[in-house]
């Protein structure tokens, strides 16, 4: 997106987010290049954090589940530092918990179980290295293919 399309009254970027939303996520899919260019993967990034091993939590009652965690606060810092906008504690907990990098289910909840026993199945295989190892040799990214796909999904005005 350029300039014109973000400030231009009435188009859909424009009525759909903010301004500052808009110019968040512009920014934040900048600085992702730049994470990819250094950790070959946003995954291999992100995983690293918490040593490609999901954590397990193990809460009774859903008022136990908290909002943000010590590890959440420093992916944040982390985030902030290289650039990025609009991540504090809480969103980056929930993409942590959405991502699957901590399992946040209730041990009574059937996803619990299913969970654990996905992640030992990747560790028993050894298959987070050698995911993280594929999609590097299997992807080629750069600035030009994620503008051809943010192109792709391109805005227009009916």
């Amino acid at each position: 997106m350029n300039e014109k399309k973000i400030v231009a009254p009435g188009s859909p970027a424009n009525s759909l987010l903010s301004e500052l939303r808009l110019r968040a996520i512009i920014e934040n899919a900048r600085q992702i290049c730049k994470v990819v260019d250094e950790f070959g993967s946003f995954h291999a990034f992100i995983w690293s954090f918490v040593n490609h091993k999901p954590i397990v939590s193990q809460f009774r009652y859903p008022r136990h589940v908290p909002v943000k965690c010590p590890k959440a606060e420093i992916i944040s810092k982390d985030l902030v530092r290289r650039g990025f906008r609009s991540v504090g504690p809480t969103v980056i907990y929930t993409f942590m918990e959405v991502a699957g990098l901590t399992n946040d289910h209730l041990i009574s909840c059937f996803r619990f179980k299913e969970c654990i026993t996905n992640t030992e199945a990747v560790e028993k295989d050894g298959s987070v290295n050698s995911k993280v190892k594929k999609e590097k040799a299997n992807e080629e990214p750069s600035e030009v293919s994620l503008l051809v796909a943010v192109d792709k999904l391109g805005f227009t005005s009916k």
